[in-house]
């Protein structure tokens, strides 16, 4: 998602009466919000942006996990993990969401 996306889906939020865009993205994902086709595509477009960020975060772990990363600390690694759990559920949430 690109700058203009995003201030374009930050506008859409303060239209629904969010102040946080963040909770409008909460709200679409669990039903609380419905959205339209535009709003489809954009929930679409940050699923993908997802599963780039969870793959990349997977070649990390893969990395630190064969020895090839070596001078990541136990805390390093950790926030890792949990950047690509964090990841791995909302992708799930949004794809529960579009179907």
């Amino acid at each position: 998602m690109d700058d203009d996306e995003l201030e374009d889906f930050i506008k859409r939020a303060r239209k629904a009466g969010y102040e946080e865009h963040r909770d409008f993205l909460d709200a679409l994902i669990s039903g609380e919000a419905g959205f339209d086709r535009r709003e489809r595509h954009d929930l679409l477009r940050i699923k993908g942006e997802l599963g780039k960020q969870g793959s990349n975060l997977n070649q990390l772990t893969f990395a630190v996990n064969a020895g090839r990363l070596t001078v990541m600390s136990a805390d390093d690694r950790r926030v890792i993990d949990q950047a690509r759990i964090a990841v791995e559920t909302a992708a799930e949430q949004i794809r529960a969401r579009l179907a």
